[in-house]
């Protein structure tokens, strides 16, 4: 019985070594990485664009409403 066990302790650090060995060997497609980091920088632009535009016209939108509302008292 302790043989078998000894046996399997082995195995499983062999394979436990091979596994280590293939995850640091591993290389990752670096084109398609890139090309996913490059989208995601234009669509983070594309995302940054649209905010700062949205975020001017509700400031003049916000500066309108405050004048109206101050003509607004005025007549009363």
């Amino acid at each position: 019985m302790h043989d078998v066990s000894t046996l399997i302790y082995v195995l499983g650090t062999l394979f436990e070594a091979a596994a280590t060995f293939l995850a640091v060997t591993h290389t990752s497609h670096k084109e398609d990485t890139d090309d996913i980091i490059k989208n995601l920088k234009v669509e983070r632009d594309n995302f940054k664009q649209d905010y700062l535009y949205e975020r001017k016209k509700r400031l003049e939108i916000q500066d309108k409403y405050e004048k109206l509302k101050k003509k607004l008292e005025n007549t009363k």
